[in-house]
C-alpha cells in the first residue's frame, strides 16, 4: 500500500489508486485458490462478482443487475421508474442436464401490489433462466479479449436479437443485446465485486453533474510543458517522466495534485488459467471492475493493443466526491504469465487538456 500525505486536494486522485493498488492482493488471492477447480459452468466468475446492465426494454430508464453467490445462488434486481420500482430477489437454482431450474426465490425488497412492481418481479423470474440459456464463453480470436455473438428470438425484446459476448464479463459473458433494428435493448454498464448482496442492492444510477471551477491560489500546481526530462526505468519498462513528478515509493510517482502513476509486476499462477486468453480476460476484468466507492464506467472504456501489450482507458466515478477521474493502464506481457501493469490516474479535465503529454509517458 502506498503512503501519501492526507489532504483534500489529493483525495479524488488517490481513491482510485487505493482501489487499483490492491491488485497485488487480488493476484495473490488467485494464487491461493488456484488449486481449487473452477466450477465448470461459471468459469471466470467468483463469489461476489456482479454485472449491471442498462435495460432499454422498459419505457422508463432502467437497470438490471445480477450478483453471483455460488453455483446455486444468484441475487438480482431491476431498478426502474427512478427507483420507485426496485424489486430485489435472491434466487436459488439447480443446473439439471444443462437446464437452469429455479428452486426458490426470496424477495428481500419492500413489496407492493402495483402493476409495475408485479411485472418487474415476473420479468426477473423470467429473464434469469434465459440469460443462463444464452450464456456462452466466447472463443473467437481478437486483438485483446475474445468476443462472439449469436442470434436469439426473444418476445420480451420484440423478436429477433443479436447477443454479443465478451470474455472478461462475469456471470453470462453478455456485453450487449441488439434488436432487429440494431438498437440496444441491453448494454453492460458496470461489473465488479461486492462484499455482500446488501452492497449490490444499494444501487443508484450515476448522475454526473458539471463541476464548479475552483478558485486558484498561489499553491495550485502549475503544469510546465518544458520541464526537464527525467526518464525512469522500472522492471525494464521506461517511463518518460520529467522533473514535475515526485517519487512516492520505489514504483509510484505523483504529479502535483493532478495525477498519480504506479508500476506493479504481476505473476499469475499457471494452474489458475487454462489458456493465456483466460489470463488476459482476468486482468481486463479486474482493471475494469468497480467497488463500493469507485465506479468504472464501461460505456466510457476503451481497450486497444494486442494480447502481448494492451492499454485500457477508463473514466472512473468517485461516489463520495461525485467527480470523474481518468484511468489509463498499460499491461505488458513478459514470459509465461508474467506481466507489468502501469497505472495512471489523473484529474479528468487536466488529462483532457494534456492528453498528448500523458499518452507519451509510457
Amino acid at each position: 500500500m502506498f503512503y501519501i500525505e492526507k489532504n483534500n486536494l489529493q483525495k479524488k486522485i488517490i481513491l482510485f489508486f487505493l482501489f487499483t493498488a490492491l491488485s497485488c492482493f487480488v493476484f495473490a488471492e488467485t494464487k491461493r485458490s488456484s488449486n481449487k477447480q473452477p466450477e465448470q459452468n461459471w468459469s471466470g466468475t467468483n463469489s461476489g462478482d456482479y454485472v449491471i446492465y442498462r435495460d432499454y426494454s422498459w419505457k422508463e430508464e432502467s437497470w438490471v443487475g445480477f450478483f453471483y453467490y455460488n453455483k446455486n445462488t444468484i441475487a438480482a434486481f431491476l431498478y426502474t421508474d427512478k427507483g420507485k420500482t426496485f424489486p430485489q430477489i435472491l434466487f436459488s437454482f439447480e443446473e439439471q442436464d444443462g437446464e437452469f431450474v429455479i428452486t426458490g426465490q426470496n424477495i428481500v425488497s419492500a413489496q407492493n401490489n402495483s402493476q409495475n412492481y408485479i411485472y418487474a418481479v415476473n420479468y426477473l423470474m423470467q429473464m434469469l433462466p434465459k440469460f443462463h440459456e444464452w450464456k456462452e464463453k466466447p472463443n473467437t480470436e481478437s486483438l485483446v479479449i475474445q468476443k462472439s455473438s449469436k442470434s436469439i428470438f426473444e418476445e420480451e425484446y420484440d423478436g429477433e436479437c443479436i447477443v454479443n459476448f465478451s470474455s472478461y464479463i462475469p456471470l453470462f459473458y453478455i456485453e450487449s443485446i441488439l434488436n432487429a433494428k440494431q438498437k440496444f435493448v441491453l448494454k453492460i454498464e458496470e461489473i465488479g465485486r461486492a462484499k455482500s448482496e446488501e452492497s449490490f442492492f444499494n444501487f443508484t444510477p450515476i448522475k454526473i453533474t458539471k463541476q464548479k471551477k475552483q478558485s486558484k491560489n498561489k499553491n495550485d500546481f502549475v503544469f510546465k510543458s518544458d520541464a526537464k526530462k527525467n526518464p525512469v526505468t522500472i522492471n525494464g519498462l521506461k517511463l518518460h517522466l520529467d522533473s514535475q513528478w515526485m517519487q512516492q515509493t520505489e514504483n509510484s510517482f505523483l504529479l502535483g495534485e493532478k495525477a498519480f502513476l504506479s508500476v506493479v509486476p504481476v505473476n499469475l499462477e499457471k494452474s489458475a488459467y487454462k489458456t493465456a486468453d483466460d489470463a488476459v480476460s482476468f486482468i481486463v476484468k479486474f482493471l475494469c471492475s468497480s467497488g463500493d466507492n469507485v465506479k468504472v464506467m464501461l460505456n466510457k472504456t476503451d481497450i486497444t493493443g494486442s494480447k502481448e501489450e494492451f492499454k485500457i482507458i477508463n473514466s472512473i466515478y468517485d461516489v463520495q466526491t461525485k467527480t470523474v477521474t481518468s484511468g489509463i493502464h498499460l499491461v505488458k506481457k513478459y514470459e509465461g504469465l508474467k506481466y507489468i501493469i502501469v497505472s495512471l490516474s489523473a484529474d479528468f479535465d487536466f488529462y483532457q487538456r494534456h492528453k498528448k503529454y500523458f499518452d507519451n509517458l509510457f
